[in-house]
């Protein structure tokens, strides 16, 4: 082999982090992820992320392990490669949840919305309708506030979900990709409006008198930011769970039914506890 050639083939020769993060800056570049599927469908086969990065990853385990047992380079090789299908899978699965979650907490986001502009128009109505300028007797009060109350909490539990939903996200970043953020421009953008839109329907509620009862006057905007140990434990668990699907359609990919169904089963009795 020339110098020139063994110089290309250990250029293309990555680990399978290192060669999952080159692919995923490479597609990134195209905007969002419709977009570089149809750049790929005009593209030969090698282009594609299951045949490129596997392909790079195998020949660093080849080079890297030059001179020993064939077996050992064949295991090797083959760990490599689980593991780069794994980490692409990872990074789509991580997009797709990002979208689903997106277009979900969007229609929920609207819904709280719009019930909270029900809310307050029902109250300025009742309070225009009894005359005494908002002095109504605190029984006539009680049924919208306790609306109000219950609309807060759902708020809440919005903010906190979509905390999760986010910190789960991270923590598969942080330990499998060094922290590279794996969302396509597109889907990043969607998510930070839907973070600000979450944040600002808070701070407004805080301000609108029509959705609380006296005794809630003052106490801030505490009840309506997300349950800190909630969202740990939630974003904890769908970490796990987003990252069992990656190794469940990796392990497809290879045919690996026997890694497949010991995951499965693993889950399952986790499940039953």
């Amino acid at each position: 082999m020339t110098a020139e050639r063994r110089l290309a083939k250990l250029e293309g020769a990555l680990s399978p982090k290192a060669a999952t993060l080159l692919w995923l800056e490479e597609a990134q570049r195209f905007g969002s992820l419709p977009a570089y599927v149809d750049w790929l469908i005009d593209q030969p086969i090698s282009a594609a992320p299951f045949e490129r990065v596997p392909a790079q990853v195998r020949a660093a385990a080849v080079e890297a392990l030059r001179g020993l047992p064939r077996e050992v380079v064949r295991a090797s090789s083959h760990q490599a490669v689980r593991d780069a299908i794994f980490l692409v899978e990872l990074v789509l699965k991580l997009n797709s949840a990002a979208g689903e979650a997106i277009r979900i907490e969007g229609l929920r986001y609207a819904a709280l919305f719009w019930e909270m502009r029900a809310l307050t128009a029902e109250a300025e109505l009742e309070r225009g309708n009894d005359g005494s300028e908002g002095r109504r007797p605190i029984a006539r009060r009680r049924p919208i506030a306790q609306r109000g109350a219950a609309w807060r909490t759902a708020v809440t539990d919005w903010l906190t979900g979509l905390s999760a939903a986010e910190e789960a996200r991270l923590i598969l970043e942080r330990r499998y990709l060094d922290g590279r953020g794996v969302l396509f421009p597109d889907l990043g953008r969607d998510w930070e409006t839907l973070r600000e839109t979450g944040a600002r329907l808070a701070a407004v509620a805080d301000t609108l008198p029509a959705l609380r009862d006296g005794r809630s006057q003052g106490r801030g905007l505490q009840h309506l930011s997300p349950r800190r140990t909630a969202v740990a434990g939630r974003a904890a668990a769908q970490a796990a769970d987003l990252a069992d699907t990656a190794r469940l359609a990796a392990l497809d990919l290879l045919g690996d039914t026997e890694g497949a169904l010991a995951i499965a089963e693993r889950r399952l009795r986790s499940d039953l506890r």
